[in-house]
């Protein structure tokens, strides 16, 4: 399953449909609480989160997506570098802007499955 952690209703039904256009399942989630949850539940394979939702522990959520070995992507509004940065230094797999996010979307977490 596929986690996606993001305050944007209309980002998160594409997220959804995206994922089941190419056949895998995607839930999303408004908050850093209920991604955690999530990971804690064992069934998380991808975790896909937006990097400006405030409140955002993003090293916490590094460590504990690497703990349930869930895949992890962000996005960040592109005018934001120092959100992407900040993923990168949290050790952030694929970071993407977020228009070019959306865009990819079915491409980016088809390359998750073909894995």
């Amino acid at each position: 399953m596929i986690v996606a952690v993001v305050d944007d209703l209309m980002v998160g039904v594409r997220i959804e449909e995206a994922a089941k256009a190419i056949g895998a399942r995607a839930e999303a989630v408004s908050s850093y609480e209920e991604a955690r949850q999530s990971l804690r539940s064992g069934v998380v394979e991808s975790l896909v989160v937006d990097l400006a939702i405030s409140g955002l522990d993003l090293d916490k959520l590094v460590r504990e997506a690497r703990q349930a070995r869930a895949w992890l992507i962000a996005f960040y509004p592109h005018v934001n570098v120092e959100l992407r940065r900040a993923a990168k230094r949290a050790g952030v797999e694929r970071i993407y802007p977020r228009s070019r996010f959306l865009r990819d979307l079915p491409n980016i977490l088809r390359e998750r499955l073909d894995k």
